[in-house]
Parts: C-alpha cells; structure tokens; sequence
C-alpha cells in the first residue's frame, strides 16, 4: 500500500514542489519537501524511511551531482528519480528518469514501479 510509502521530493520552484506533493498526498504517499541541498540531506540523514527521493529538473546540474553523490554514500538503497524537462536528462547516477511534462498518472506509475507497487491502483489518481 502507498500509505506506508514515504517520497522525499527535492526542488527548487516552490510551485512544482507544492503540485506535486499534493499529487502525491493524494495517491496515498507521505511526503517530505526539500527546497534546498542543505534540507535534502537534512531529511536523509534524520531517522526515516524514504521508498524514493524525486529529485526536480529545477535543480541546478551541479546540486544533482553533488546530492545524488551523498544520497548514495548515506543510503545506497534509495532509489532515486530525475524528473528531467526539454534540456536532458542528468549526468548524475539517478535510477530512472521521466520527462518532466509527462502526467501525473506516468509519474505515479514509474514511483510505484520503482518503490515496487507495480499494479497497485491506489496509487493513480481517477478524475
């Protein structure tokens, strides 16, 4: 079930992190928002139980890199997906990436096929 599922979602336009966390909230997901590194690491280190980290193409290149390093080294089995606009996806080590301008409903299939609720109809949101 998604409601045991925590996202760490990782931004820096308050607005996109804002829609998609109440998309989120919505399929079931407990979310934690980050708007900077500092908090992005913050919340990784705290005692949690993250099932993903979605990390926003609004993240400079460089803050990827650099997150995505230190993720890995604080918890290697994180998975972690870059949503990714027009420019191309990261140089960073990401475990899967989705275009950004896809729907909600691709976003929620790749989130549960990667935190591992493949077919769970939970967590797709019906209009």
């Amino acid at each position: 079930m998604t409601a045991s599922k925590s996202i760490l979602t990782v931004s820096r336009d308050h607005v996109l992190q804002s829609t998609r966390t109440i998309i989120l909230q919505q399929a079931g997901y407990s979310v934690s928002a980050a708007l900077t590194d500092k908090d992005a690491l913050g919340f990784v280190q705290a005692p949690n139980n993250f099932s993903l980290v979605l990390m926003c193409h609004s993240v400079p290149e460089a803050s990827r890199i650099s997150l995505v390093t230190r993720i890995r080294e604080l918890n290697p089995k994180l998975p972690i997906l870059m949503l990714y606009n027009g420019y191309g996806p990261t140089r960073a080590k990401v475990d899967g990436s989705l275009h950004s301008l896809e729907t909600p409903e691709a976003m929620l299939d790749m989130i549960g096929f990667m935190t591992r609720n493949i077919g769970d109809t939970s967590a797709v949101i019906h209009p």
